[in-house]
Order: structure tokens, then C-alpha cells, then sequence
């Protein structure tokens, strides 16, 4: 069945021509752009559809999300955006309907943005010694949690440091609070696990607020447990939406011994590679640099040191995995660049997953390297005040968007929800502005690395898409590609990017069909 989408300003984004009023689907596939009459001619008796003059985009991808624990994490217990006060109560308020010995979880903290010093275990005992609370950190790199809790996971005095990570001590050794990085992780994983029926829930709701955002594509960066759960639902009902999953690092192994290469799957569920942490991050003050932060001796955390690291991607990329490597800071993007040219594959699309800080003299290698930059602009305006703080002049190349794309490297941007917002206006907002959403009047922060709107929109649809092989048919709105696209009410291409916060997404289409309308 044809279906032709008149009365529209239509832009394709293979490039920034000048929009199309009309556009032919059929059987969820673009076959043609032009003018109505054009097209009206080349399909007779098709279903026609007005687009009421809204401007039409390529749907977005979200290129790096944490799909599921975001879908779960909207039932749990919020926390962005509150004070220390504003936490502690909603901690005590959880705890006071808790069921005795339930378990509290929390999300969404940044002590960063408190005047209190780092968060202490004892103002979570004060609220109570009944109930585990563990409360993940808004970068999801550090955990809080009271007594109850470390005596519940059997974390003690005597437990070591695992490689990787840090369980922070009082004077005596006693823990005294505070997990970061694969100490962190040990607790994410030893929390009470959701049912089947829960995490179905949790997907099905993420992807219907996703829809929200204008996204009907997502690589998540999960394990086996999203896996599992994906693919129940598409046994249950067709899925329109798109997932290219990666595995963690340590199921490399089990990988390689099935013989299973990047790519594998179908246009609606894929694998994407494998996920290894070079580092830790900026607001736990663990990414890895090449010098000590501003006013302090360390360098943060080395998660994977070289050896290793070299090891781990040379294993991958020789049996056609790609890798997405979460590096910070400087020092740990500079290892991962190493790491991959001593790999020596550059057929294959590996990625530096943030790419936050990156040394000058770093940024022109990955394209050569066939690197692809996968970062999260909202992340930039909310890092700005804090980054300034430990980095200092340091980040004269944070977030180089600019620097990137002039040495040719593609972009794919993303929002790492739940750590940020997956709202993609807000994405491009920060990509373009470089400031926060409520700071019109705020100078840009390091105005030399913003882009322009047209090229941080392809970064959420092409460039997306390409990063992960499938450019082929999806990213764009191009005969041959698949009919996957959003309406706006404003052409954002034609005014200030401050048009973004006069916005709204209309309505969101799936091969052609509509899955949302606002």
C-alpha cells in the first residue's frame, strides 16, 4: 500500500537543500521526495496524509542509553535535581512506606552541586539502621549507601578493594559510605533483581517515552539481562523500534567462542559490539588523566589499565567485534586510541564512548582510525561549572564537537539516560548553545567547539545510524531508506537555536505508520 505524505516541509538531511512538500511511502520504505503533483503522478489512488505544513525530520537515535535500567528507573526513586535536603527527605519519605527490611534504591544524586564535602554513610543511618538504601550516583560511577546496606552485600572491614574500584574507609577501615566504579558495580549487581514481568514493563514504558523524545532507535549499552527481555517482547508483539545492543566486556569470551561478529541480528534487534571501561568519570572525580586534577595529586581510576585494554580490543576486532570504550578523561581516551591503532583494524567502527576530554594532539587520530566519537552534548552543559572546577584550562578541548568534525571523525550523539535527560531538543541544544537550557543570556562554554544545528541534528540520525552500519537504510530521508520520521512544529533550521524551547514534537512514525502523537 502507498501513502503519500503531502503538504509538509520535508528535509531528507542527506544534506541541507531545501525542504520537500511531499513524500511517497511504501510498505514502510521512502520511494520518492518532490512536489505533490510529482508524486501524485508516480502513485496513483495512494492513501494520502496531510502533514498540516510541520516540519519533517528523520526520527532520532539515541546512540548511547541505558535502555532497560532507564525504563526501570522510572519507577524507582528519583533523585536529580534535589539538594541534600531535598534527598534525605525523599529517602526518609521512602523508607517511612517501605515494608520492614525492603530495600531503598534511589538514582539521580550530584553531590557536586551541594556545599557539604562528599556525602557521608551516617546521614543515611540517621534515616534508618531497618532498611538497605543504596542510592546511585546521578553518573551512575558511585554508590551511597548506610550500614544496613554493606552488611546486607557482606562488605566489611575486611572486604579488599576490588581492581577498578573503591570502597571509601573511615580512620578505623570500617566502609565508610561511598563505592566507586567496579566497587559501585559489585552493589548495582547484588541489588534485589526484577521480575520477568517488571522488566518488561520497563521496556515497553521506555519505549514509549522515547517515542515522546522523537527516538525510535536506540543503542543501549546493557547485558544479558536486556537481551533476555527484548527479545520476550518481540515474541510477544511486533516491536516498532530499533535496538542495537552491546555486551559487557567479560562476556567477551563466550562471544568469541560462538563466533558471533558485530552485526549480527536484523534491523530491529542487533549486536553492536563489546563495552569496556577504560575509566571512571568526572563527577566521581575517577576519569583517568594525564595530570593530577586542579588543586589535588590524582588522577583518577584506571578501570582497564593498557595491557589489558590492548588485549581486550585486539581479541574483539580480530574476530569482527567492534568495541565502544567508555573513556573520560584525556589519559584514558589517549589508551583506548593506542589500544585500537595497535588492533590495526580499521575496516570495523570502533568507538570512544564520552570522548569528554581528549588531548589536541589526540583528536586528529580517529579518523584515520575509523573512530567513532559517540557523545552525549547534554552532558557538556550540565559537566560546565563542575569541569571548569577540576579540569580547569584543561578544557580548552572538552567536548570538541568542532575540532572533531573538521578532522573528519563522524559524530553519533546520544544521552546515557538515565545518567541525563534523553530529551534530544535539549541535546541539541546544548551541542549548538554549549549552556544549560534555562541560561538564554549565559556566554556558550568554550563557544570554539559548538556546531551547527543541522550538523547536531545529523549526529542524532545519521551519523547514528552510520556509526553502527546502517546507514544503508535508516538516518536519513532518502529513496531506499526506511520511512522513520517525526513532525515538528517549527522549522528549526530557519531561525536561532533558542527556537528549540518553542518546540514540540507533533507526531512520530514507524516505517511509515504513526506510534505517538502529542
Amino acid at each position: 500500500m502507498d501513502t503519500l505524505f503531502v503538504n509538509g516541509n520535508i528535509y531528507s538531511l542527506e544534506s541541507l537543500s531545501p525542504p520537500f512538500e511531499a513524500m511517497l511511502v511504501r510498505n514502510g520504505w521512502v520511494i520518492g521526495l518532490g512536489t505533490t503533483a510529482e508524486l501524485r503522478n508516480q502513485a496513483t489512488g495512494a492513501n494520502e496524509v496531510d502533514l498540516q505544513g510541520y516540519t519533517v525530520l528523520p526520527s532520532f537515535t539515541d546512540a548511547h542509553i541505558h535502555f532497560l535500567n532507564y525504563g526501570l528507573g522510572l519507577g524507582r526513586l528519583q533523585l536529580d535535581n534535589c539538594s541534600l535536603q531535598e534527598t534525605l527527605r525523599r529517602v526518609q519519605d521512602a523508607a517511612v512506606a517501605a515494608d520492614p527490611g525492603q530495600w531503598i534504591v534511589g538514582r539521580g544524586f550530584d553531590f557536586n552541586t551541594w556545599d557539604c564535602g562528599w556525602p557521608q554513610g551516617q546521614w543515611l543511618d540517621e534515616i534508618s539502621t531497618e532498611h538497605p538504601i543504596v542510592l546511585i550516583a546521578k553518573d551512575g560511577h558511585m554508590v551511597w549507601l548506610n550500614r544496613a546496606a554493606f552488611a546486607a552485600l557482606d562488605i566489611t572491614v575486611n572486604t579488599a578493594n576490588p581492581k577498578g574500584g573503591v570502597i571509601e574507609r573511615d580512620e578505623s577501615g570500617r566502609p565508610s559510605g561511598l563505592c566507586k566504579e567496579t566497587a559501585a558495580d559489585f552493589v548495582v549487581r547484588s541489588l534485589p533483581e526484577a521480575t520477568e514481568d517488571e522488566k518488561l514493563r520497563a521496556l515497553r514504558t521506555a519505549i514509549q517515552d522515547a517515542y515522546s523524545y522523537g527516538i525510535t532507535a536506540v543503542h543501549t549499552m546493557e547485558d544479558s539481562t536486556t537481551w533476555r527481555t527484548w527479545q520476550q517482547l518481540r515474541r510477544q508483539a511486533h516491536v516498532q523500534f530499533r535496538g542495537v545492543l552491546s555486551a559487557p566486556a567479560a562476556q567477551l569470551n563466550a562471544l568469541l567462542e560462538l563466533g558471533i561478529q558485530g552485526g549480527f541480528g536484523d534491523e530491529y534487534l542487533r549486536f553492536g559490539g563489546i563495552k569496556i571501561f577504560a575509566d571512571g568519570s568526572l563527577g566521581s572525580r575517577t576519569a583517568w588523566m594525564l595530570e593530577p586534577y586542579e588543586r589535588d595529586t590524582q588522577r583518577g581510576v584506571i578501570v582497564t589499565d593498557e595491557a589489558e585494554l590492548q588485549a581486550m580490543v585486539s581479541a574483539a576486532n580480530g574476530s569482527g567485534i567492534p568495541v565502544a570504550v567508555h573513556a573520560i578523561g584525556d589519559a584514558a581516551n589517549r589508551a583506548v586510541l593506542n589500544a585500537i591503532q595497535a588492533a590495526g583494524d580499521t575496516r570495523l567502527r570502533n568507538r570512544l564512548e564520552h570522548a569528554q576530554l581528549i588531548s589536541g594532539a589526540d583528536i586528529p587520530r580517529l579518523r584515520p582510525l575509523n573512530i567513532v566519537a559517540s557523545m552525549q552534548p547534554t552532558q557538556c552543559a550540565m559537566d560546565r561549572y563542575m569541569a571548569e572546577t577540576y579540569w580547569g584550562e584543561r578544557c580548552r578541548t572538552i567536548y570538541p564537537f568542532r575540532s572533531l568534525l573538521d578532522h573528519g571523525t563522524l559524530l553519533a550523539f546520544g544521552s546515557d539516560a538515565p545518567v541525563e535527560s534523553p530529551d534530544v531538543l535539549l541535546g541539541l541544544y546544548s551541542a549548538v548553545a554549549r549552556k544549560q537550557w534555562q541560561e538564554p543570556h549565559t556566554d556558550s562554554w568554550r563557544a570554539h567547539e559548538a556546531i551547527s544545528l543541522f550538523e547536531a541534528v545529523r549526529a542524532y540520525t545519521q551519523g547514528a545510524a552510520a556509526a553502527v552500519g546502517e546507514d544503508t537504510y535508516r538516518g536519513t530521508l532518502a529513496p531506499g531508506k526506511r520511512a522513520d520520521f517525526i513532525l515538528l512544529n517549527n522549522d528549526i533550521f530557519q531561525d536561532d537555536v533558542e527556537i528549540l524551547k518553542e518546540t514540540q514534537i507533533e507526531a512520530v512514525y514507524f516505517e511509515g505508520q504513526p506510534v505517538h502523537q502529542r
